[in-house]
């Protein structure tokens, strides 16, 4: 799909990056093969405040959804309260940017769909 592409998925997290709202996030595209020729579209969210990984993707081919994936962790994790609200606001920002790249991929089909009916 057009909107996996690794220039593409950049665009889209420098525009969210400007917009202010990734909070001093470090979101970025995720170095992958291509499986079948298509890139994955595989967006890593570093998480400063717990040990697990959490990732952004299509949630599956020709669909414009996506999700947020929580990686399972290799150990326990002990946070203050304030870590726990850093944490909390990470995750709010991992939200925001997994909606916007939902909402760019359903703009981005449906333009496909008026130029080939053009």
């Amino acid at each position: 799909m057009p909107f996996r592409s690794k220039d593409t998925l950049q665009a889209w997290l420098a525009e969210f990056d400007a917009s202010g709202a990734a909070g001093g996030g470090v979101a970025f595209v995720a170095e992958q093969d291509p499986v079948d020729g298509v890139d994955s579209g595989l967006v890593i969210f570093p998480l400063a405040n717990a040990t697990t990984s959490v990732y952004l993707a299509p949630r599956a081919v020709g669909e414009p959804d996506w999700r947020v994936t929580f990686e399972a962790q290799p150990e326990v994790t002990e946070l203050s309260p304030e870590a726990v609200y850093e944490l909390s606001s990470e995750l709010m920002h991992a939200a925001d940017l997994c909606a916007f790249l939902q909402r760019k991929s359903v703009e981005h089909m449906a333009q496909l769909a008026a130029d080939a009916q053009n």
